[in-house]
């Protein structure tokens, strides 16, 4: 089928995103696929008919609107660096975030590059924040990322999170064609303290990072670490002070 076609199959079933599957069976694509190729085509219309500076002014009058007289004058101290922020954020809004697989890369390596695009947001975002860091060459290694505060030296394992919304504090098992997943060896093992110092889920949508201390991780049982919310891990959105916390900590330690 042509773009057009694909389009004219999903507006017969009046867009209804569980007839996505139906369309991609008729045409030999699959459902992934297809649904990729939608969400794309219509963010990138949508977003054509959207003023951005018009949008970014409703969002500020309505922050406005909620504040007190009092407030109003503290806001006003923000509001023209707040009004830029937010357009540029409603710009990445508009395209679904940040750009994935443009040139279509082979599903298999691009999971590879996709892990390897979290480790480089989050190096990326801490020496923007002001850190010392570096990634850890070694596969092998059971962090990926190294970060330095006050010279003490960090162990930081890295995962990236797009459309989902939980992590888990556990390896996936190791599977495929010939491999017994039940096995020992391949049965995904937990992440601890033994492992890494600090866990970063990244979220490749956006580059939010999710800064978690691993001594929280470790007071969860096997069966809670498996499976974390977002909503539960929301006191460590963005928290870099978890890193200053733990470096000075340590040092106390070693004191």
């Amino acid at each position: 089928m042509t773009e057009i076609e694909l389009l004219e199959a999903l507006k017969n079933y009046d867009y209804k995103k569980n007839k996505v599957k139906t369309i991609a069976e008729q045409c030999g694509l699959t459902e992934g696929e297809l649904k990729k190729f939608y969400t794309t085509y219509f963010f990138r219309e949508i977003s054509q008919k959207i003023d951005l500076e018009n949008l970014t002014q409703l969002n500020i009058d309505h922050i406005n609107s909620n504040l007190t007289d009092e407030e109003k004058k503290v806001f006003n101290f923000i509001k023209s660096d707040m009004k830029k922020i937010i357009e540029k954020t409603l710009s990445i809004a508009m395209t679904n975030g940040f750009s994935t697989n443009i040139n279509h890369v082979e599903s298999g390596v691009m999971t590879a590059n996709a892990g390897d695009s979290a480790e480089f947001i989050f190096v990326a975002r801490a020496i923007l924040a002001g850190f010392n860091c570096s990634s850890v060459d070694v596969r092998s290694s059971r962090y990926d990322a190294i970060i330095d505060f006050e010279n003490v030296l960090l162990r930081v394992q890295i995962k990236g999170i797009s459309t989902g919304n939980t992590i888990s504090f556990k390896d996936r098992d190791r599977g495929g064609q010939g491999i017994d997943h039940r096995h020992e060896r391949n049965i995904g093992k937990r992440i601890t303290a033994q492992d890494c110092d600090i866990y970063v889920a990244v979220d490749k949508q956006v580059g939010i990072c999710y800064i978690i201390p691993m001594n929280w991780a470790d007071t969860l049982s096997d069966e809670e670490c498996k499976n974390i919310r977002l909503s539960q891990i929301e006191h460590y959105k963005e928290n870099w002070n978890v890193v200053k916390e733990l470096s000075r900590n340590n040092q106390r330690g070693l004191n």
